[in-house]
């Protein structure tokens, strides 16, 4: 269960996030609470763009390793096709 909240951890925070906009806006009534979960989605899109950094593909291994030697976030999927 635990690996679960780790997976997903941005994708339950931006939920939380969203809804807690959401009830914000929905106190005022009207256009605010789609404004208000289109400004926190923008936001954390932001955010999250911010963070990623550089390009998303690395061709090859000694590349992985320079982004990793920099000390910047680096997020790696190994799949396969077969």
């Amino acid at each position: 269960m635990l690996w679960n909240v780790n997976r997903y951890s941005y994708l339950i925070t931006s939920a939380l996030a969203m809804a807690g906009a959401w009830a914000v806006g929905a106190r005022f009534g009207g256009l605010a609470p789609t404004l208000a979960v289109a400004g926190v989605g923008l936001g954390l899109a932001a955010v999250q763009r911010k963070l990623r950094g550089g390009p998303s593909t690395a061709p090859t291994w000694p590349k992985v390793q320079q982004a990793i030697g920099h000390g910047m976030p680096t997020l790696l999927f190994i799949y396969s096709d077969t």
